[in-house]
């Protein structure tokens, strides 16, 4: 009368242990799927760093604009490389409701990365069509720089300790960046009407300038919130 029962308690051991060998493998295909994230992310804050570094120096335009568009290239490539292996990994895995959030919310991650990253490249576009020698960049532009990287960085260190099940308040940062937004668009103004006619083109494209950090830090709040719903299951907008 033992024996079926042993046999039972040996086959349901083996497929256990088959179970928890797919789940390590899989445990570790996430964190390779986060890494390549990470990769991806670490370009797009070297961006945000160099267009800072330039606000305050105003040298080299040129160069800036070119180490910017090739590294943009390597976002674009890699962003496809993330969404690719975050199919297969549900189509192959069929992963619990968690780790379905955990693909997606990374997949989503890039996307935001992504667009951060089109928008420095939009900015280093029109920071070379700038006479910059000739007028002053507002403060209030530099702070909105300064402050988006912040969040950035923090979107960027929120997502990679996401597994450890850590919530963050990255996206209540998003506040004070449309508050000097609305500043500068005021000191742009102000600078356009007291101008000679031909500082009116290069300061009319400071709006634009302003508009892009202030998407860039729009997309960084999304994806602190977006690590937050992978954790909690709960989105807030």
């Amino acid at each position: 009368m033992t024996y079926p029962v042993l046999f039972n308690i040996q086959k349901y051991s083996k497929i256990l242990t088959m179970t928890q060998t797919v789940r390590i493998t899989f445990q570790d295909e996430l964190v390779k799927l986060q890494q390549l994230v990470l990769d991806l992310a670490e370009n797009v804050k070297a961006n945000g760093e160099l267009l800072f570094e330039f606000l305050q120096n105003k040298e080299n335009v040129n160069e800036l604009f070119l180490k910017i568009k090739n590294k943009d290239k390597e976002i674009d490539k890699a962003r496809w490389q993330v969404h690719d292996f975050g199919d297969a990994l549900i189509v192959l895995q069929q992963p619990v409701a968690k780790d379905f959030r955990q693909i997606m919310v990374s997949m989503q991650v890039t996307d935001n990365l992504e667009r951060i990253g089109d928008h420095f490249k939009k900015t280093a576009r029109l920071l070379e069509k700038v006479t910059l020698s000739d007028i002053e960049v507002p403060q209030e532009i530099i702070n909105m720089a300064k402050l988006g990287n912040k969040m950035l960085s923090e979107s960027i260190d929120a997502y990679r300790d996401m597994f450890g099940e850590k919530t963050n308040e990255i996206a209540e940062m998003d506040d004070q960046v449309d508050t000097i937004y609305k500043l500068a668009i005021s000191k742009i103004i102000n600078l356009i009407k007291g101008a000679p006619e031909s500082k009116v083109d290069s300061l009319s494209k400071l709006f634009f300038i302003a508009q892009s950090f202030e998407r860039a830090a729009d997309h960084a709040a999304k994806i602190g919130l977006l690590v937050n719903y992978a954790i909690t299951g709960k989105r807030k907008k």
